[in-house]
């Protein structure tokens, strides 16, 4: 079972980077993904379904802002 104050921790940390990823800097990027892992690992959730969370509270946030 996922601990919902650490996962609401990390989704807000990595919503920000992934939106910083759009800049051109290929360091970002990189910096993305290792948090992403890292967060992923600390949850004990695969990356990818971490990404497809983190994704869609991104849509949510950029929504509730339009």
């Amino acid at each position: 079972m996922v601990d919902p104050k650490l996962l609401k921790q990390a989704l807000s940390e990595l919503v920000v980077l992934k939106n910083r990823v759009h800049d051109p800097s290929h360091f970002l990027g990189h910096l993305y993904i290792a948090a992403l892992e890292e967060w992923a690992n600390r949850l004990s959730v695969h990356p990818g379904k971490l990404n497809k969370i983190v994704t869609i509270r991104e849509a949510i946030a950029s929504h509730h802002l339009h």
